[in-house]
C-alpha cells in the first residue's frame, strides 16, 4: 500500500494532478480505498480538483482515526488546510513531523500553515527543514524568500529568490518577488542593467523571452510602467505563440485600467488557447470593469462550459454578476464555489464583499473573519466592515502587510487605507494620517493624472454653456420628470442622499449611473467631428436634445419602470449640468455641499476603486485642493447660467436639522412626505460606493470637522485652497 500511494502523491507534487486522481480512481474498488491513509491523499487531490463536497466526506472518515504514518498525517494535515481550517491543519502536521521519516512535503505545509498564522519564525524554522530534505524544490525556496522579507532578512531572501529562478527559471512567484526585494534594496537598476546588457549580447535567444519578462516585473516594480509594457510586446514578437507573455502583459495593462490594450493581448492569447482558464477568465473580468457585461457575461461561461469543475469559473463568474448588480446570483457563485473550494479566501472575502454592499453586515463580517484567517489582505476588507481589532498582534500583522514590498501595490494601499480608519478610531491621529500618506503614495505610483485636463475642461464648459446657449434649445429637450440628478463633490453626502431620498416609495435610487457621461463620449461620433465634447457643442442640433433623452430615458426605464423619480447619484455629474438641463429642462437637480476641508481629507483617507474614472485626483492633496477649485469655479457659474432651478443641500445642515432640511428636499423634488424617510438607514438597497456602510447607520454628526484632527498635515491642501 505504502509504495502504491508514495506514487500517486509524487504524481500530485509534481503537478501532475489529473494522472494522481485516475491513478486514485483506479484503486476505489480495491481494499485500500477503505484505508485512512488513502482518504487522506484523495480528499487532497479533489480539493485540487474542485471537488470540495466529495473530499469532505473522505477527510471527514479519514480524521476518525489517528494517523499513524507521517505521509498520512501530512496528507491529512494539508487538507485540513485546504478546507480552511488552519488550526486543525496545525495540529496535524505538527503530529506529521513527529512521525519517524517526516518528508520535505510535511515540512513545508507545516510552514505553509504556520505562515498563514503568522507565525514567521515557526514557518521560517519549517521551510528550512523542507531545503534540508529537498534542496531542490522552487516553491520552498520562494517561500522562504518571502518569510524573509517579513523578517526584514533581505538579502538573505534574495538569495533565496535567485535559487528558486535558478531551478524554475520561469516561476511568476518568484519572479515577481525577487523584482519588488531589489526594487527595496534599491538595486532595481542593476538588475535591470544586467538583464539589458544580457539582451543586448544575445537578443534572439530562448532565455530571452524569460529575460525579459523578468525585466518587465522589475521595471513595473521600479515604476516604469510603459518600459515595462514594451519589453513584454518585445518578448511577445519573438515567440507570437507564448501564452503567458501575452497573460503577463494582459495583466500589467488591466492593472492600469488599459482595458482596450490588455483586449488586445488578451484576444491574441485566445487564437493561441481558445479554452484557456486563465485567457477566460481574466478577460471576463476586464469586460466587466469596462462596463460591457453581456460580453462578460458570455466569456465567463465560456469558461465555465470548458473548465466545469474549476471553482475559479464561479469566482470569477460572482464578480462579473455582482459588477452587473446581480448580488444574489454573485452570492449563489460564491456559495458554490465555496462548496467544493471551502479554503479560498478569495471566494470568502469576496462573498463578505457582496454581503456588506447588499446591507448584510453580520454576515459580511462573518465571512471577512474566515478570509482574515486564511490571508491577512483581507483584514483591510474587515475594517471596511466596520469591524475594528483590538489584538496588537493582529494590529501589526497589518502594519507588517502594508510595509512588505512583496505584495501588489493594490492590495499594500488598501492595507494602509484601513489602517488609516483603524488609528483614527483610537485616535492616534499621526499614525492614521502616515498610513494614510503611505497608501496614497502606493496608488499614486499606479496612475496617470494630469490636472490641467480638468481645469481645461472646466474652462471650455464655462465658454461655452453661456446663456445664449441654453437659449438657443430652449423646450427642445425632455419634459419628463422622471431624472433626480443629485451631484457634488464625492465625499460631500451624495450618497446619504440617495439614501434619504429612495427611502420614499414612489422614488428608486440608481446609484452611480454613466449614462450622461456615456452621451458626452457619443457626442463626436454622431456630429462626424474630431472634437471632443463640449468643443464639438457649436454643431449640437435641436432634435439631438431629444434623442438624448431618449438614450437616458430608455436606460432607466429597463433599471425601474413603475417609480414617479429615478436618482443618478454620479457626483462628478456636476460637470454636465449645463447639457443636463438642455436634455432635461424638467429634472431635478440636487447639489449636496460640505466644508472643502472635510470632503479634502474624506478624499484622502478613502481608498477609491476606479483610480482613473474621474478620481485620480484623490490620492495627492494639492490635486485635491485643484479639484476642488475646478468644482467651485464650475458650480459658481452654473448658478450664474443655468436656465432650471438647482436645490442646494448642505451636509452640515442635514446633519443638524435632519426633519427639517429632508422635507424641504422632498418638496423641492415634488413628492409628499412619508414617514419611511426617518428610518433611510434601514431601507434594504445595494450601495456600490465607499459609503456603503455609512449609509446603514443612523444619521450622525462625528464627521462635522473631521479635518481639525489633521491640521498640522494639510498645508498643501490649504494653499491649493487659497489660490481659488
Amino acid at each position: 500500500m505504502d509504495t502504491a500511494l508514495n506514487n500517486i502523491r509524487l504524481l500530485h507534487q509534481s503537478g501532475d494532478l489529473e494522472s494522481a486522481k485516475a491513478a486514485l480512481e483506479d484503486l476505489l474498488q480495491e481494499e485500500i480505498s477503505r484505508h485512512p491513509a488513502f482518504m487522506a491523499l484523495y480528499g487532497v487531490v479533489l480539493l485540487h480538483s474542485g471537488k470540495g463536497e466529495k473530499a469532505k466526506e473522505m477527510i471527514q472518515e479519514s480524521a476518525r482515526k489517528t494517523p499513524l504514518t507521517s505521509v498520512w498525517a501530512s496528507d491529512l494535515g494539508f487538507a485540513h488546510f485546504l478546507m480552511g481550517e488552519p488550526d486543525q491543519a496545525l495540529k496535524t502536521l505538527e503530529l506529521a513531523i513527529a512521525l519517524p521519516c517526516p518528508d520535505a512535503a510535511a515540512y513545508t505545509r507545516l510552514g505553509a500553515t504556520r505562515l498563514v498564522r503568522s507565525d514567521l519564525e515557526g514557518a521560517e524554522k519549517a521551510f528550512k527543514e523542507a531545503v534540508l530534505r529537498d534542496p531542490e524544490r522552487a516553491e520552498v525556496h520562494s517561500n522562504l524568500g518571502g518569510i524573509m522579507v517579513r523578517l526584514g532578512k533581505l538579502n538573505e531572501a534574495l538569495s533565496h529568490y535567485e535559487r528558486a529562478l535558478s531551478i524554475k527559471p520561469d516561476m511568476a512567484q518568484a519572479v515577481s518577488g525577487r523584482s519588488a526585494l531589489l526594487v527595496a534594496l534599491e538595486r532595481a537598476d542593476e538588475a535591470i542593467l544586467e538583464l539589458e546588457e544580457k539582451l543586448d549580447n544575445d537578443p534572439d535567444s530562448p532565455e530571452s523571452i524569460n529575460a525579459r519578462r523578468h525585466l518587465a516585473h522589475i521595471l513595473d516594480a521600479a515604476n516604469r510602467f510603459e518600459e515595462a509594457c514594451a519589453s513584454l510586446r518585445e518578448a511577445a514578437n519573438l515567440d507570437d505563440e507564448n501564452v503567458e507573455v501575452l497573460l503577463q502583459l494582459a495583466a500589467l495593462l488591466f492593472g492600469r485600467d488599459r482595458f482596450i490594450s490588455a483586449l488586445g493581448a488578451l484576444n491574441r492569447a485566445s487564437q493561441l488557447e481558445p479554452e484557456s482558464l486563465h485567457v477566460l477568465t481574466l478577460k471576463a473580468r476586464v469586460y466587466s470593469e469596462m462596463g460591457r457585461h453581456e460580453k462578460a457575461v458570455e466569456t465567463v461561461e465560456k469558461a465555465i462550459n470548458a473548465h466545469p469543475d474549476e471553482p475559479s469559473c464561479l469566482i470569477t463568474r460572482a464578480v462579473v454578476r455582482s459588477a452587473a448588480d446581480d448580488f444574489e446570483g454573485a452570492e449563489d457563485d460564491l456559495r458554490h464555489a465555496l462548496d467544493e473550494l471551502p479554503g479560498s479566501a478569495d471566494a470568502w472575502g469576496s462573498l463578505g464583499h457582496t454581503l456588506l454592499l447588499t446591507g448584510r453586515l453580520d454576515e459580511a463580517v462573518d465571512c471577512l473573519e474566515r478570509a482574515a484567517k486564511l490571508n491577512p489582505a483581507a483584514l483591510a476588507s474587515l475594517i471596511e466592515a466596520r469591524s475594528f481589532p483590538e489584538d496588537p498582534d493582529v494590529i501589526e500583522r497589518m502594519v507588517q502587510f502594508a510595509d512588505n514590498p512583496l505584495p501588489a501595490k493594490s492590495p499594500r494601499a488598501a492595507m494602509g487605507f484601513a489602517l488609516s480608519r483603524l488609528f483614527e478610531k483610537q485616535e492616534d491621529y499621526d499614525r492614521a494620517f502616515a498610513h494614510a500618506d503611505q497608501a496614497n503614495l502606493l496608488i499614486q505610483q499606479t496612475i496617470s493624472y494630469d490636472p490641467e485636463n480638468y481645469h481645461g475642461l472646466v474652462r471650455r464648459l464655462r465658454e461655452i454653456f453661456i446663456p445664449e446657449t441654453f437659449e438657443k434649445f430652449r423646450k427642445d429637450g425632455s419634459p419628463s420628470k422622471r431624472p433626480v440628478f443629485v451631484v457634488g463633490m464625492p465625499r460631500s453626502g451624495t450618497t446619504l442622499t440617495e439614501q434619504i431620498l429612495c427611502s420614499h416609495p414612489d422614488v428608486f435610487g440608481a446609484g452611480e449611473l454613466g449614462f450622461v457621461p456615456a452621451i458626452t463620449h457619443l457626442m463626436p461620433r454622431v456630429l462626424k467631428t474630431k472634437n471632443p465634447y463640449p468643443l464639438c457643442m457649436h454643431l449640437f442640433q435641436k432634435w439631438m436634445a431629444g434623442h438624448g433623452a431618449t438614450y437616458y430615458l430608455k436606460k432607466i426605464v429597463k433599471m425601474d419602470d413603475r417609480s414617479l423619480r429615478v436618482v443618478d447619484k454620479l457626483p462628478h455629474n456636476f460637470l454636465h449640468l449645463g447639457l443636463m438641463a438642455i436634455i432635461f429642462p424638467e429634472a431635478t437637480i440636487i447639489h449636496v455641499k460640505r466644508d472643502f476641508r472635510d470632503i479634502a481629507v474624506s478624499n484622502y483617507f478613502t481608498n477609491f476603486k476606479h483610480k482613473h474614472g474621474g478620481m485620480g485626483y484623490a490620492f495627492d492633496l494639492c490635486n485635491i485642493g485643484r479639484m476642488i477649485n475646478d468644482y467651485r469655479r464650475i458650480m459658481d457659474h452654473w448658478r450664474r447660467v443655468l436656465p432650471i432651478p438647482m436645490f442646494e443641500l448642505q451636509y452640515e445642515e442635514l446633519v443638524e436639522n435632519y426633519e427639517d432640511k429632508t422635507r424641504e428636499l422632498l418638496q423641492f423634488v415634488g413628492l409628499d412626505w412619508d414617514d419611511s424617510i426617518m428610518d433611510f438607514h434601514k431601507t434594504q438597497r445595494a450601495v456600490k460606493t465607499a459609503s456603503a456602510w455609512q449609509v446603514r447607520q443612523p444619521l450622525y454628526s462625528s464627521s462635522k470637522e473631521r479635518w481639525r484632527k489633521y491640521e498640522k498635515f494639510l498645508g498643501p491642501l490649504m494653499e491649493t485652497l487659497e489660490e481659488y
